[in-house]
């Protein structure tokens, strides 16, 4: 962004790639219409088979998509909902009794957020949950893991595609060859509980309970045993650290502010009036629609997105105009995320969190430029 302040809406980050930091350009890049197809960047992610997050060609992502989408529905989720429950009964005990045993003691909402959204994402990929919220600890070093892994795989998708196959080699280096192992390890931890639910006699639905009845469009014949490896992997990579961090930011921002806490808590002794024991978890029926609290997940999200970069996107054959300018065929372009949530021809005063904004009139129009699962056929599948 010091960048953009310093030479406009245009800025030229690499020799084929130009970040544009204006809010009309996202729906002129990102949409439905645009044909707008993903760089190379994306084939840093590859594991074991493309997926629907790193699938470059339009077709295929579309194909993929077609097969993961009823995992994603409303009856799908609202299925799922009783064993989600029970992983956050779990976290929530543990953080009571804790609490309760330490009162004058810190408890680091970020580890233990972090527990959970794998634990429930262990639920929905894998039919069960990887036990961290239970012991208290993460048994398979998969939180460093995909951590490792996160940030090489981004930091490989800047370097030339040619020159990629060559960096497990740069042993002067070993944020390379660590990522590489992390990358490694991932996979076999992903394996390990595939084969677990796959030789599983549970009848619950779950992500792979989806894709093993899954069947390809084109040969009607069932999806490969890789692919279905590969995108649970990247659904663990995809779900968790996002929703850990949002959850955390969220912890964080309204346990500064005495005021709003109240008005949460006003919300929710409305919609759910009555004593609630410790044993209880909202519904997401109604969880969902109110107001407030939706309001204040939206402006954490807005404030502290957890990706802040722009998506790289290239140019169709052709050309196209974006924002007013000719931008030639092959260009890799990106509209960066932090950018748009921060622009004050969006969001008046951008800096200052203000869930209020989301309940206003003018709330309909600021979903358009709401970023955090980026936007148009490449969204986050999970963002519901």
């Amino acid at each position: 962004m010091t960048l953009h302040r310093k030479h406009g809406e245009f800025v030229r980050i690499a020799r084929n790639s130009i970040s544009i930091n204006d809010p009309s350009a996202v729906q002129q890049i990102y949409s439905h219409k645009s044909n707008f197809a993903k760089g190379d960047f994306y084939d840093a992610f590859f594991q074991v088979r493309p997926v629907v997050f790193n699938a470059r060609d339009i077709a295929l992502h579309q194909k993929k998509r077609k097969y993961m989408n009823p995992a994603f529905s409303a009856r799908a989720l609202s299925e799922f909902e009783p064993y989600m429950d029970a992983d956050l009964l779990l976290w929530k005990q543990k953080l009571l009794t804790m609490t309760e045993q330490r009162k004058s003691a810190n408890l680091d909402f970020a580890v233990w957020t972090n527990y959970l959204a794998f634990d429930v994402i262990g639920s929905f990929a894998f039919g069960r949950s990887f036990g961290f919220t239970e012991t208290g600890e993460d048994s398979y070093n998969l939180i460093s893991t995909v951590d490792t892994r996160g940030e090489v795989l981004n930091a490989l998708g800047t370097v030339p595609a040619w020159l990629r196959p060559y960096m497990k080699y740069n042993y002067l280096d070993t944020f390379w060859s660590s990522g590489l192992r992390a990358t490694a390890n991932l996979e076999k931890i992903g394996r390990s509980a595939y084969l677990d639910r796959k030789n599983s006699q549970d009848t619950r639905k779950d992500l792979l309970s989806f894709l093993f009845n899954a069947k390809d469009a084109d040969t009607k014949e069932n999806i490969p045993e890789e692919e279905i490896v590969a995108e649970a992997i990247s659904f663990i990579v995809g779900g968790s650290d996002t929703t850990s961090s949002t959850m955390t930011n969220v912890i964080d921002i309204v346990s500064r502010d005495q005021k709003l806490q109240r008005q949460i808590q006003t919300e929710l002794d409305e919609a759910f009036p009555g004593a609630q024991d410790g044993y209880w978890v909202a519904p997401d029926r109604i969880a969902g629609t109110l107001p407030l609290l939706n309001a204040i997940l939206k402006e954490v999200m807005r404030i502290r997105p957890t990706s802040a970069i722009g998506l790289e996107r290239v140019t169709p054959p052709g050309g196209r105009v974006i924002s007013g300018r000719f931008i030639p065929e092959g260009t890799v372009v990106s509209v960066p995320t932090y950018g748009v949530l921060q622009d004050e021809r969006v969001f008046k005063n951008p800096e200052r969190f203000d869930p209020q904004r989301w309940l206003g009139e003018d709330a309909s129009a600021l979903t358009e430029f709401f970023l955090p699962f980026s936007t148009g056929p490449r969204a986050c599948i999970g963002r519901k």
